[in-house]
């Protein structure tokens, strides 16, 4: 795990990981918001890191990506929920927010006092 990540995971409180609003709780629900989270840790990183890869974001990588896990969590759960895929669908639509909101909350934490 690189130095960023490290910093990222001490320095993001609860609101950054504030995660998907679900309606309903299982495994289907946890593996997305497992996934997400983790999609969405390893972009801050690039971001909070000035990694040049993080230019290359775009949203029709990020919609592959959301399809890539409704289809794995599926496979995990061994279900899905229509309503549930609605939701996750429409905050990763914002997934550049959910990045720069949890980058800033990484730098403004890092800043000295």
């Amino acid at each position: 795990m690189s130095i960023s990540t490290l910093l990222w995971i001490a320095a993001a409180g609860p609101e950054a990981a504030a995660g998907v609003a679900w309606e309903t709780s299982g495994a289907f629900e946890t593996y997305l918001e497992a996934r997400a989270k983790s999609w969405i840790d390893a972009k801050v990183e690039l971001v909070v890191s000035d990694d040049p890869a993080a230019s290359n974001l775009d949203d029709l990588g990020v919609a592959k990506w959301t399809m890539q896990a409704l289809k794995g969590c599926e496979a995990q759960a061994g279900r899905t929920n229509s309503t549930s895929e609605q939701l996750f669908v429409k905050y990763m639509v914002h997934w550049r927010e959910h990045i720069d909101a949890a980058a800033e909350e990484v730098r403004r934490r890092l800043r000295p006092d």
